[in-house]
């Protein structure tokens, strides 16, 4: 089967699921990246594992407990930027967030305004969860997803984390604890881990140019994320490997790099080790096409971002081309790089293209093909992808030979 025929795309997405939980550096995770590596060995290209180490957080437990009853306690995930707390917890009064007296107490995240609109602070954590720490806050609680289904935020600390303990926890699993707030009731908070620093894994290839001198193409996609992320993260897998199969039928006229990276939920720290030593690789590229999150997914919130006007109008028409008009995909304004890996791309002077967005079941354990994929419309995004990375290397190509 051809990487961009829906078939393809859906066998391809469906393989990675299958690997469960693709948290970095986790099983799922190393297995996909050996996967990915048989998968680019089938295409005839040759590409290899190349490991980082990262500050991994382990979690004997992670609960908070109120009360007697039969549904007086609730367990969940640390926010893995934040802070732990001793073994068997630390006790105080569970207020909400409207509460103005927050001295000792664990405060639970209950109004819109605090929690953000995905549900939970998105990249606002650290002023969020310091000011309740200078408030004297113990620990903090965040309802966070859809019913019994978590919703869990990225670690965009990772790197300095911030002191509080907070626990994320799904709304249904805290449902009786709105009652208990009201009436000041005491509770326990205990997040009982720690960070160790552990290895995790990118995968990375090159497939080679006819002309060495000419500048390269780089195409990378992120491979991890907090469930098995279906949606979130296989359609950019989907669509790397159809690239990769494309410029391994048509061999190139420039050098195109092809980075799939682990991190990224830890504020893309498989990207970071990448980066280190390519800094001036990116800077030459014609083009980094960034896949993100959420290509092709069901009831979407789909958004592409572009380094330059011309590299916006070029991917404008690509999409339309593949009938991707306004009404299904928002353009960013050029030079607005966004939250995913481009912004990673643009901090180094890239210049990039990025497919990202949200949907449903984003940072969900729902997150699942059947629920959250559409590989007609992932093979449509594909084939726009190929028409931008054609049009902007036929472009570097006329201006190189304008400028003799």
């Amino acid at each position: 089967m051809h990487g961009f025929e829906p078939a393809a795309i859906e066998a391809r997405i469906r393989a990675y699921e299958r690997f469960g939980i693709h948290r970095t550096g986790w099983p799922g995770d190393d297995a996909t990246s050996e996967w990915l590596i048989e998968e680019l060995g089938r295409l005839g290209v040759a590409a290899a594992i190349e490991p980082f180490t990262f500050p991994r957080v382990e979690t004997r437990r992670a609960r908070l407990s109120w009360g007697t009853g039969p549904r007086d306690h609730a367990d969940g995930v640390p926010m893995h930027d934040g802070g732990f707390t001793p073994t068997g917890g630390i006790e105080g009064e569970l207020v909400s967030d409207e509460d103005g007296d927050r001295r000792g107490k664990i405060v639970v995240l209950v109004s819109p305004a605090a929690r953000g609109p995905a549900g939970n602070p998105p990249t606002g954590a650290r002023e969020t969860f310091g000011e309740l720490a200078r408030a004297g806050a113990v620990g903090a609680v965040v309802p966070t997803g859809e019913g019994s289904s978590i919703r869990l935020r990225n670690a965009e600390y990772i790197d300095g984390p911030f002191s509080l303990p907070v626990l994320q926890v799904a709304p249904d699993d805290v449902r009786d604890l709105a009652a208990a707030l009201a009436s000041g009731v005491a509770g326990t908070l205990e997040i009982d881990g720690e960070r160790r620093e552990s290895t995790a894994t990118n995968v990375v290839a090159s497939i080679a140019g006819a002309d060495p001198r000419a500048a390269p193409l780089l195409v990378i996609t992120p491979k991890s994320g907090w469930f098995t992320c279906a949606a979130e993260r296989g359609g950019g897998v989907a669509v790397w490997l159809a690239l990769a199969e494309h410029f391994a039928r048509v061999p190139p006229r420039r050098e195109v790099h092809l980075l799939a990276s682990s991190g990224h939920e830890l504020h893309h720290q498989g990207l970071e080790h990448w980066l280190r030593s390519r800094t001036a690789l990116v800077r030459r590229a014609v083009l980094t096409l960034h896949l993100g999150a959420s290509i092709g997914a069901r009831y979407p919130d789909a958004e592409y971002g572009t380094s330059s006007a011309a590299l916006h109008d070029l991917t404008r028409d690509a999409l339309l081309e593949e009938g991707i008009g306004p009404q299904a995909v928002t353009p960013a304004p050029p030079g607005e790089a966004g939250g995913g890996e481009a912004r990673n791309i643009d901090e180094v002077g890239g210049r990039f293209v990025s497919f990202r967005g949200y949907h449903r079941y984003f940072h969900m354990p729902d997150d699942t093909f059947d629920r959250a994929v559409d590989a007609e419309a992932v093979a449509r995004y594909a084939r726009a992808a190929r028409r931008v990375v054609d049009a902007a290397l036929a472009q570097a190509d006329e201006d190189r030979e304008a400028a003799g």
